[in-house]
């Protein structure tokens, strides 16, 4: 052991001694005030010199305040037994006394604090003195805070009108204008936000940009929250900036308003930043509607939209997640801490109930009970969304650039994210052994021990489990038509569009060929003149032999014209969908004979192509069942197995993962081919995923000795 630190255990540092013996006093800058939570009178005191907020029962608080820094533990007891009528002994006022030196409520002046501060030990010093690195925890970085307060004060007497009813009609009359503008173009603002914050696409010159934008939106957002502070009397001591997992994030100390305000004003404290981006948006949307395209206004002012529009609402007034939505939820039910009290009565209740632990359920009213779990369970799954939508983020922005290995700082994010859960995890899963350990060695006797061999044999023995065999797919249709113009012309109308059902006969278009359509109505007439002669010939028993072979060539002629004729109207074989694209686009252009105009196929079932190496292919029969999984749907397809390739063929390009490796020997792949059925059309052509195919039953002891003897066998024959 180093000498140093056996020197500092064995002689310990004497505590500095204060100057002189001094009796605790509260705060004389403190603000409070009375408030009813759950019907129960409580008072909310914000001491400044530890920048918190402390709820007292008015009993506690009344002793409280006859701490002045002059009165004795003795004379206060004396004072508080006259003012209640029960009788208080000096070491009851000393212990409460201790109890809120424990917590930092009591005042001290810097002089003290310094002597508080020299008391620590070397590496206790170290931790108030460095905190922790600011750059440790990647998931909260802070910067030093600075006192707004004297800005704010000079601010809020310049623009009180904007608490004013004329101004706030005319906010809202902006809202209304900027609600329909992006009701006007919905589809255009939805799909741009998304894409927005999808972040698949995006150079080094977006991600700052969105940087910007995002500094100067939450520092307008947390500015709205301290003006409101202001306008009902509190003082803002702090304001500062953060990194939230690298992203930009200002924070407030409204803290006093929450002690001075009262419940509907606390609410428009929790409102007021979202407040602020509505006015930001209302501003920002009419500048990018009457700006030109592709103009740094124009662009600045859309990013400001995306920003402050739809999804700064999903998000803020979201009451699952603590933002101002939850603030909100809270004052408005008149709850406090609503997310950390029904978690943990939730997790309590499952831990006594479901799991048998010994633990403490935190009391509930009745009332409030059902609606603890629904909102423990709804914020729960939301918030970890949330953060894998994180770690989502942090791997489309590397993707963007190295699409190879982007699940590398994903991976990262998200251990950093959920480490705590994990060790929350951990640390339950250890609680949970030792509870049961006992009870656990103690139910494994002879005879349990007998049934518990039996059952495993049993498991391994008996034919429990399936031969899978997994493997990549494309979705195509197994009946497909392909719509050509059977006769040259000019497209002068399209019927249908890309995703439209069309029946058997539908017409899709209508070409235009004059010189056709000439020479049909030219065949027609000499045909209805020839008939006419060979009419007149039957009456008049004059050359009728002639006329009647010419009738019958013109005939012929004029029904070959009739059928290419025909061809301009174009009609649909078979029934089904269309699947070509832009068709609106060919109308006007000329189109050759034969070329393609369009596709239609039948979606009512579908062909997926499994490709299965020649290890695995003993594993798939005919007619065997299957389950395929699409890529970005939850639900799973049943299948069944339409036919087995009797060659080998190379598998496609868009399945096969890529390799540089040099000099390996490619398994052969067989085609298996599956029909699954798509009677609600939500499957559709182009789709991937991974397909299960389905073999015989086998037992787990079969199975690994298969793979045993598939090992040795190879190698020793």
């Amino acid at each position: 052991m180093n000498l140093t630190r056996v020197l500092n255990n064995a002689l310990p540092e004497i505590p500095a001694r204060t100057l002189a013996e001094r009796y605790t006093r509260v705060d004389p800058g403190m603000t409070f005030r009375e408030h009813l939570e759950d019907g129960e009178p409580i008072f909310r005191i914000y001491v400044p010199c530890v920048e918190g907020m402390f709820k007292f029962p008015p009993q506690n608080w009344h002793l409280a305040q006859l701490f002045d820094g002059k009165r004795s533990y003795e004379e206060i007891a004396e004072i508080y037994s006259q003012q209640t009528g029960v009788h208080y002994d000096e070491e009851q006022i000393r212990d409460f006394s201790a109890d809120l030196e424990r917590v930092q409520f009591w005042y001290k002046t810097p002089q003290e604090k310094n002597i508080l501060l020299m008391q620590q030990t070397a590496e206790e010093r170290r931790k108030i003195l460095q905190v922790r690195s600011r750059w440790e925890d990647l998931s909260l970085v802070s910067f030093p805070a600075f006192n707004p307060d004297p800005f704010l004060t000079w601010f809020y007497g310049k623009t009180k009108f904007v608490y004013t009813a004329w101004f706030t009609l005319l906010t809202v009359l902006a809202f209304g204008a900027t609600f329909g503008i992006f009701a006007a173009r919905g589809s255009q603002m939805w799909r741009d936000t998304k894409e927005f914050y999808n972040f698949t696409n995006k150079t080094w010159g977006d991600i700052l940009l969105l940087y910007a934008v995002s500094m100067v939106v939450v520092a307008i957002h947390e500015l709205g929250h301290a003006y409101a502070c202001k306008h009902y009397g509190a003082r803002v001591r702090s304001m500062g900036f953060a990194l939230v997992y690298l992203m930009p994030a200002f924070y407030t100390d409204t803290t006093e308003g929450v002690v001075m305000a009262s419940r509907s004003q606390r609410f428009v404290i929790a409102l007021a930043g979202i407040w602020a981006e509505l006015v930001l948006c209302a501003i920002a949307t009419p500048i990018w509607w009457g700006t030109p395209p592709d103009t740094a206004l124009h662009d600045i002012a859309y990013y400001m939209m995306m920003q402050t529009g739809i999804m700064s609402l999903i998000l803020n007034w979201n009451p699952l997640i603590k933002l101002d939505g939850y603030h909100m939820l809270c004052e408005g039910l008149g709850i406090n801490d609503l997310k950390e009290n029904s978690t943990a009565y939730i997790s309590a209740w499952v831990k006594r109930h479901i799991w048998r632990l010994p633990v403490e359920v935190p009391y509930v009213p009745k009332r409030r009970r059902f609606g603890y779990a629904v909102y423990a369970f709804l914020s729960g799954a939301y918030s970890y969304l949330v953060l894998f939508v994180v770690a989502r983020f942090a791997g489309n922005v590397v993707r963007n650039f190295s699409s190879e290995w982007g699940f590398i700082p994903e991976i990262g994010v998200a251990l950093l994210i959920f480490r705590s859960r994990i060790r929350l995890l951990v640390n339950f899963m250890k609680f949970f052994y030792l509870d049961k350990r006992d009870r656990i060695l103690a139910w494994f006797t002879p005879l349990h021990l007998m049934w518990v061999a039996a059952l495993g044999g049993a498991i391994l023995v008996l034919p429990l489990w399936h031969e899978a065999v997994t493997g990549r797919y494309l979705l195509e249709p197994v009946k497909t038509a392909i719509v050509r113009a059977h006769v040259p012309g000019t497209v002068m109308q399209v019927f249908v569009a890309e995703g439209q059902c069309v029946t058997i006969g539908t017409p899709l278009a209508t070409l235009r060929n004059p010189p056709l359509e000439s020479e049909y109505e030219q065949a027609s007439a000499r045909f209805s003149m020839a008939s006419e002669r060979a009419k007149a010939a039957s009456l008049q028993y004059r050359d009728f032999g002639l006329a009647q072979k010419v009738s019958e060539q013109l005939a012929t002629e004029a029904q070959q014209f009739s059928q290419r004729n025909s061809g301009l109207r174009l009609v649909s074989p078979i029934s089904g969908t269309v699947l070509s694209s832009r068709l609106q686009e060919r109308v006007g252009t000329y189109v050759p004979e034969g070329q393609e105009l369009l596709e239609v196929a039948d979606l009512s079932s579908l062909r997926a192509r499994i490709y299965v190496s020649e290890f695995e292919l003993h594993k798939v029969w005919h007619n065997a069942r299957a389950k395929l999984q699409v890529q970005g749907l939850m639900r799973v397809w049943d299948a069944q197995t339409l036919s087995i390739a009797a060659r080998p063929t190379e598998m496609d390009p868009r399945l096969q993962a890529q390799t540089e490796l040099k000099g390996m020997n490619p398994p052969h792949y067989y085609l298996v081919d599956l029909i699954v059925k798509n009677p609600d059309a939500v499957l559709k052509p182009g789709m991937s995923g991974v397909a299960r195919l389905y073999g015989r039953r086998r037992s787990l002891a079969g199975l690994l000795w298969e793979s045993v003897n598939d090992f040795f066998g190879r190698k020793f024959w």
